[in-house]
């Protein structure tokens, strides 16, 4: 319940809190009516005996420098207490654990049912990029992007699944490769042969870059001399012809074979 509908007015509310005799404690998700915006803080009347105070930090998911717009007079809304202490007069109110309860019951959900959903990019760093989602932050690492792009703009939408996530510690790790490996499946069917660009040589194989998804074309399966050196016979840019032999949607990796071609 965000807002009031139109035929649900002040009275109405404050009628509704004092018939009944509601008990009151901390963790509790209650209604409340907005009756006073304050500098640092809002009021709220939740049918206690005690103003609720809704303060500065509790308001938006995000830091807020003053009173967020969306909150109006007589508006009624959702709102987590935070402590209800009636002996020391204290009834402290959240907005934003409400919104952060849904959007974790929310991400649940994603998880469960595995479905790709959209990001926004805040910011990139070394490690890979930080994307928001509903006000929660989670964290791209570098080696689940499909394109390191490091002129990509902010606020850019990015789709993604989710690896792992820790409600308690609000952690959110995501994966750009496993939502575009899904979404074009059929680029990637076991048995396709198609073509590699080298992007790296290592002594173990080499890494391709196939259709803007990297994956690893291992020494065993690649075609040359016993002793022949893999940097010799390769190099950055060449254009390799391969079959797709592994794919793992769980973990967004592709394999690739030269043998039997």
């Amino acid at each position: 319940m965000e807002t009031s509908n139109s035929s649900f007015t002040y009275k109405n509310f404050t009628a509704v809190l004092k018939k009944y005799q509601y008990n009151f404690n901390t963790g509790d998700i209650v209604a409340g009516i907005i009756f006073s915006i304050e500098n640092k803080c809002v009021l709220v009347d939740i049918g206690a005996n005690l103003v609720g105070h809704l303060p500065l930090e509790e308001i938006g998911m995000n830091k807020v420098d003053s009173v967020s717009k969306d909150i109006q007079l007589n508006e009624i809304r959702e709102l987590y207490i935070i402590l209800f202490d009636p002996l020391n007069d204290q009834i402290i109110l959240s907005l934003k654990r409400v919104h952060g309860l849904k959007t974790w019951k929310r991400i649940r959900q994603i998880y469960e049912e595995n479905i790709i959903f959209q990001t926004q990019l805040i910011k990139l760093n070394k490690g890979g990029y930080v994307v928001e989602f509903e006000g929660l932050k989670g964290f791209i690492p570098k080696s689940h992007i499909v394109y390191n792009n490091n002129n990509i703009s902010s606020n850019k939408a990015i789709y993604v699944k989710i690896l792992e996530f820790n409600e308690i510690s609000n952690y959110l790790l995501l994966s750009e490769r496993c939502a575009y490996l899904q979404q074009n499946i059929n680029m990637f069917r076991l048995g396709m042969i198609t073509e590699g660009i080298v992007e790296s040589v290592q002594n173990y194989g080499l890494f391709l870059n196939v259709q803007n998804l990297k994956g690893l074309l291992h020494i065993s399966e690649i075609q040359k001399e016993p002793n022949e050196s893999l940097k010799d016979k390769f190099n950055i840019g060449n254009k390799v012809r391969v079959m797709i032999i592994h794919v793992d949607l769980a973990k967004g990796r592709i394999a690739f074979s030269q043998k039997n071609l």
